[in-house]
């Protein structure tokens, strides 16, 4: 249970606020970078309680800017994206990517007004298949983009699976990815001889945890006790600012990312890659369209162009207003919530919690180790920051962030942090199966 002032710190993230401003000292992902065509449309998009324009300069150099025209507040979304500058449309004032006002045409050329005029503008660097941004008050000299390995891999080995937005704080969505013991209820089918399209099946619904700091976030572990005296043990992570790694599989390694758009919406993408084979199909995200049930991480189709707010493409069919597609039948006889596919089942429950989740309120239980271990370090690192000056985790040193999940049954005598050591810092591309088990089905 936390205070009311806690439960602020954590999850306000506007300018000014002490979780805004440690937001503000990292890299953050926010559009993909096919999303920016040079010269192209600017796309309204929001992050930290800033309304902004993205848009990629004749060269192809991406910014992100204020979205009104310092001159008489006209909307530069409107605006002419052209010869390296966005031109506002009312009088034809331009910017360039570094906010500095180039052409005032509506004013006498021996004027030197536009030498005296600057917007806010904010660095933009393209690393994965994404555009990043960042809001800090360094933007002549950044820190390095975190290097994920995902980042660093050929485009074919990295698959971009989904996109949408969570109508909820930031911080209830990220809570929920570090939640493990929710999955055997929350995403499970009914029978375990049921499709696997209807979730996955565990019997053992309780886990031992083990939560290790790290120099960027934290590592834990839950081990799950088997009849044959071995342990299954699912490793997760917790990246700062606002990344959650599920365990991964043989199949490829996951990342889930929750952008705080602004106090009460945030915006959920996915990222899987393999460390050494190639996906097939598309590696953008696809909406597959209604069906009984399947395409678990998948958010299903979109609403049409949602014009004039922030992220227009990216508002899912399954949201608060049609009860997130629930379907009593399948709940009844086939599925614990009848809703159709993981990420949304995710997101009904986050959404359900309020816009801000009143944490003061709150039970917890040693399932929820991870979160109560979390939540103490935001809290030191937004009070550190605040009143020291110390430099957030992981934000000098982007190498932190090449760091892998698993899933892996382990003997009773093998320590599960040495064991999968070589997995977890992406040493090795052989997936860990000390004992020849295999990976668990559920």
């Amino acid at each position: 249970m936390l205070t009311q002032e806690e439960n602020d710190l954590l999850c306000r993230v506007g300018a000014g606020t002490p979780m805004g401003e440690l937001m503000r000292q990292y890299w953050l992902p926010i559009i993909y970078d096919w999303e920016l065509e040079p010269d192209g449309q600017p796309q309204r998009v929001k992050l930290l309680g800033e309304d902004m324009l993205a848009w990629r300069n004749t060269d192809g150099v991406p910014a992100f800017t204020q979205n009104l025209c310092p001159h008489r507040g006209a909307s530069l979304y409107f605006g002419r994206n052209e010869e390296d500058g966005l031109r506002c449309a009312y009088h034809g004032w331009k910017f360039d990517v570094d906010g500095n006002c180039v052409d005032m045409p509506n004013e006498p050329s021996t004027s030197n007004f536009k030498s005296k005029l600057k917007i806010t503008s904010y660095k933009g660097a393209d690393a994965g298949g994404v555009t990043w941004i960042y809001m800090g008050p360094n933007q002549e000299n950044p820190p390095e983009l975190p290097k994920f390995e995902w980042c660093l891999l050929p485009e074919e080995q990295v698959k971009h699976g989904h996109k949408f937005i969570y109508e909820c704080n930031w911080m209830q969505a990220l809570e929920g990815e570090l939640d493990s013991t929710h999955a055997p209820f929350l995403h499970s089918r009914l029978r375990p001889e049921l499709p696997r399209s209807f979730g996955g099946y565990n019997d053992v619904k309780i886990a031992d945890f083990k939560v290790v700091n790290t120099e960027a976030g934290i590592t834990y572990g839950a081990e799950r006790h088997q009849e044959d005296g071995n342990s299954y043990w699912r490793t997760t992570h917790f990246l700062f600012p606002i990344y959650g790694m599920f365990p991964s599989s043989p199949a490829g390694c996951n990342l889930s990312i929750y952008v705080p758009i602004d106090d009460y919406y945030t915006l959920h993408m996915g990222v899987t890659w393999h460390p050494t084979k190639p996906f097939e199909g598309s590696r953008r995200p696809t909406f597959e369209g209604p069906k009984e049930f399947g395409a678990m991480g998948s958010p299903g189709p979109m609403k049409p162009e949602q014009k004039g707010t922030f992220f227009p493409n990216w508002w899912p069919e399954m949201s608060p207003e049609t009860d997130f597609h629930m379907n009593l039948e399948a709940k009844k006889n086939a599925n614990y919530t009848g809703i159709p596919n993981g990420r949304q089942q995710d997101a009904a429950l986050e959404w359900s919690m309020g816009p801000i989740m009143d944490r003061t309120r709150e039970h917890l239980g040693t399932a929820d180790a991870t979160i109560i271990r979390v939540r103490r370090r935001f809290i030191a690192a937004a009070q550190n920051f605040e009143t020291d000056g110390i430099v957030p985790p992981g934000v000098e040193n982007p190498q932190d962030y090449r760091i892998r999940s698993c899933q892996a049954v382990l003997a009773p005598d093998m320590d599960w942090l040495e064991t999968l050591d070589a997995w977890h810092h992406a040493s090795t591309t052989e997936y860990p199966d000390p004992i020849g088990a295999g990976v668990p089905v559920g």
